[in-house]
């Protein structure tokens, strides 16, 4: 059984080691890194803190992910604190005072817990909730009276999240004329204990040393249906398959460079909306979709002139009706989450559309292993500079399209790839350009 933490400014991984030896530390948790991290059912993963202002957060679905697959998830003091609080019903674990304060409405705002930091886990601001501690404390001695707490605490909750610190109040309070109140506060503070986030993760840790926290029994919805689109996406997108990549970037690899995958790809799509088995002759797989889209009241006709020209080219146009449409259907169905017959996992994929599976990731990791050390010389040259036009350019040559083709042309060719439009099929292959080029000179 191995112990992931996910924390940062709250407590390091000095402190955490502390209390968990053999702990496996990781940074503030971010939109992913639970699918990328693929917990077993034996594991058990801890959030104190996350990320949310600098990238996307840790979603609940992907938290409800972990779950459903069995392993335990606690969250205390920070974003864990929030998210056990709203994933109380569903199985998640909280601990400590501001999760049991979220969880009955005593607070009910994400700034309670938010702070700046630097990229090193450095606190820059002072979390609100420990504002809100200090002078709950030093009013319980005393030294300033309960109104006088709740004066000081409107000051601070006027300042944005990260500019929240014991300075700043201290400014704040010279404009209101509290001077006096705020270096009272601010001397008590500086000799007593009032980090309420650190002593719930120090908590939640605890925990976790004398045993694991008991199961709860709110399992219904696991056999309901709550994983979405986003979850299939996020999931091809993050976890790794048994080459250690994740399934999307195998497939955006080979959408780009396998000049055998418009074929699977049309194959794949067509035998779906026919219902037929992959394996069937190409002209069976044709007929049965055809079937199928007369069924529902799809017919090439029904389409006007401009509808039609936004997904074939003016030759196509003049295509068999069938085969005009099949292609229609084709280029419509890219590939998205929101399609349940898009893969989500390598053994998805690999049952019509992936091939050469193993040398396909070995490239994506050389690409990225290229990109890391091509940013690291030279912070000016990272895959987000590229010239769209000299991608564009290298994917004109890559598919062997004409140096004059423009317009339907370039999405036609990038949607039989399963691109929603060439402008889609450049912004993937950043990822890859740099490698690609220097492989082949």
């Amino acid at each position: 059984m191995t112990i992931h933490v996910f924390a940062g400014p709250t407590i390091p991984a000095t402190g955490i080691r502390a209390i968990l030896p053999h702990a496996h530390c990781h940074p503030p948790a971010r939109h992913g890194d639970l699918l990328a991290l693929a917990p077993s059912p034996e594991d058990t993963v801890v959030i104190i803190d996350g990320l949310w202002h600098q990238s996307a957060p840790v979603r609940h679905k992907e938290i409800l992910a972990v779950l459903a697959a069995g392993t335990t998830v606690v969250g205390a003091a920070s974003m864990g604190a929030l998210r056990a609080a709203e994933l109380a019903p569903y199985g998640m674990h909280g601990v400590g005072s501001i999760y049991r304060d979220y969880l009955t409405g005593v607070l009910d705002a994400d700034d309670e817990v938010a702070v700046l930091h630097s990229p090193t886990g450095e606190p820059l601001s002072e979390a609100l909730v420990n504002i809100r501690t200090a002078l709950a404390r030093c009013a319980a001695t005393g030294l300033i009276t309960a109104d006088e707490a709740v004066s000081l605490l409107a000051i601070a909750r006027d300042l944005p999240y990260d500019r929240r610190s014991w300075p700043a109040i201290g400014q704040a309070t010279r404009t209101a004329h509290l001077t006096d109140l705020y270096d009272r506060v601010n001397l008590w503070r500086r000799t007593n204990p009032y980090d309420l986030k650190r002593e719930d993760a120090e908590t939640a840790l605890r925990l976790l040393a004398e045993g694991s926290p008991p199961a709860l029994e709110q399992d219904g919805w696991r056999h309901e249906p709550w994983p979405t689109s986003f979850v299939r996406y996020w999931t091809s997108a993050y976890r790794p398959g048994p080459h250690g990549m994740p399934v999307l970037a195998a497939l955006q690899y080979q959408q780009l460079y396998d000049p055998g995958f418009p074929d699977r790809w049309r194959r794949h799509v067509v035998a779906t909306i026919g219902g037929s088995p992959a394996t069937a002759d190409e002209a069976l797989l044709d007929m049965a979709a055809i079937r199928t889209a007369a069924e529902q009241g799809l017919h090439l006709t029904h389409l006007t002139q401009a509808q039609a020209a936004y997904w074939l080219t003016p030759a196509e146009l003049l295509l068999d009706p069938d085969e005009a449409l099949l292609r229609i259907m084709v280029r419509s169905a890219r590939l998205d989450g929101a399609w349940t017959a898009w893969p989500a996992t390598w053994d998805e994929a690999a049952q019509r559309l992936l091939q050469d599976a193993e040398p396909t990731a070995a490239a994506i990791a050389a690409a990225f292993r290229f990109n890391a050390a091509v940013a690291a010389a030279d912070p000016r040259r990272t895959t987000a500079h590229l010239d769209p036009d000299r991608l564009g350019r290298h994917l004109r040559d890559v598919w062997g399209l004409a140096d004059g083709a423009t317009g339907t042309a370039l999405d036609a060719a990038a949607r039989d790839r399963a691109f929603r439009d060439f402008a889609g099929a450049v912004e993937v292959a950043r990822a890859f350009y740099l490698y690609s080029r220097a492989a082949t000179g």
